[in-house]
């Protein structure tokens, strides 16, 4: 109130001077040509009464008026009526009330969709493919490898002489292929 009262006085005596006047002369500039709805209002303003006066006859007062009155009807004089009301209209006040249960089709079937197509991600993509294939399945194949290799590496002399041998024959074999099956033909 103490806010309220003196903002209302202050409004009511100064209006015309603010919005049509030269209160703020050359701070706030409105060029008529490019807001003609400036004029247009200027027209139809005649005094802050007249404002007010005017408010009393437009829809929106006339139905703050009639939600006052209503209140007023329903919970003071009449209470019967709401109860009455709700017990007709309580299929509507339920699917109002649990917001045309759009929380229940969220956390029921967007909310568990996404968590079982994370899961399936996580099981299948995650553990299966990258940590079983990728990561754990290399690591097996290194050691498989490894393990093949380690018969291999006896430290005996003829057996890695024969490697090569065998490495010479195959290289010679590769480069001299083309040579040898041309003269063939």
């Amino acid at each position: 109130m103490l806010l309220a009262v003196p903002s209302v006085v202050i409004g009511f005596l100064t209006i015309q001077p603010m919005l049509f006047g030269d209160f703020f002369k050359d701070a706030i500039v409105t060029d008529i040509a490019r807001h003609p709805a400036m004029k247009e209002l200027a027209s139809h303003f005649h005094s802050a009464a007249g404002m007010a006066t005017h408010a009393l006859q437009t829809v929106p007062f006339w139905l703050a008026a009639a939600g006052v009155f209503t209140a007023w009807l329903f919970y003071l004089k009449a209470p019967a009526i709401p109860a009455a009301l709700d017990r007709a209209l309580k299929p509507l006040r339920t699917v109002l009330e649990n917001k045309y249960y759009m929380d229940w089709i969220n956390e029921h079937v967007l909310a568990a969709g996404a968590r079982l197509l994370g899961r399936g991600l996580w099981k299948g993509g995650d553990q299966a493919l990258i940590d079983g294939v990728l990561i754990d399945g290399s690591a097996k194949a290194v050691g498989g490898f490894a393990g093949v290799m380690r018969t291999w590496q006896t430290g005996r002399l003829y057996q890695y002489a024969l490697v090569m041998l065998l490495g010479i024959f195959a290289l010679m074999t590769w480069q001299l292929w083309p040579y040898l099956s041309a003269q063939v033909r």
